[in-house]
């Protein structure tokens, strides 16, 4: 449990944000607290008693302010701290950062957005088939995000199914697989949203990907 000051802190930060001054804050609790002491001692019916000097001290100590940062995010209605302790294992930090990454592009009306999230779909995938780690991905992917474990589906598929925050129908989850997947076959150096756009864009990549290698290929 977070103490009162902490409270009033994550409050505080909570609410002005870039504006939260904290030496501001600060001096506003202790003069609170002080009052609220004087308050208590005035009701003692046996009267005030004395200030012990380290009550003094403590009471005008300046303290560095508590590591409880404003929530970035939220996966299933828990809050994720930016600089919090994390005991997340990497592959869920990276779960998390593909997630982040579809927030992004669901907050803004820019068509080209899309790729930044697939390239992070594309990333992860990629760094955990070059392990040959995929199963675990997959795996971890439909804990991470509470559904339904599906062995016969390709990792692309999965990481899209399980970052979208279930907002996007199997057509299109199963149109973006393919052309990460025609990426994945012939891409080199190339960044990915380049790469596809000279290819005429997502839905001319999951065509090809059709020709070459038929819908259901894995």
């Amino acid at each position: 449990m977070y103490s009162d000051r902490t409270k009033k802190y994550v409050e505080a930060l909570s609410r002005e944000g870039k504006d939260f001054d904290y030496k501001k804050w600060l001096r506003q609790v202790q003069e609170e607290e002080a009052q609220a002491k004087r308050v208590a001692a005035a009701s003692n019916s046996h009267g005030p008693s004395a200030s012990k000097p380290n009550d003094a001290a403590k009471a005008t100590q300046t303290l560095s302010p508590p590591r409880i940062p404003a929530p970035v995010l939220k996966i299933n209605n828990v809050q994720i701290f930016r600089d919090a302790p994390s005991t997340e294992s990497p592959l869920q930090r990276r779960l998390t950062h593909v997630l982040q990454a579809w927030k992004e592009f669901q907050g803004t009306r820019d068509r080209n957005a899309v790729y930044g999230y697939l390239s992070a779909v594309f990333s992860i995938v990629q760094h955990y088939s070059s392990r040959c780690r995929t199963k675990k991905l997959v795996r971890r992917a439909f804990k991470f995000a509470e559904l339904p474990f599906d062995k016969n589906a390709d990792s692309f598929s999965v990481i899209i199914r399980c970052t979208c925050e279930q907002r996007l129908d199997r057509k299109t989850v199963s149109k973006w697989s393919r052309a990460l997947r025609y990426a994945a076959q012939f891409k080199e150096r190339t960044p990915l949203k380049e790469f596809m756009k000279d290819r005429g864009g997502i839905n001319a990549c999951a065509s090809l990907y059709t020709e070459h290698f038929g819908r259901s290929n894995r």
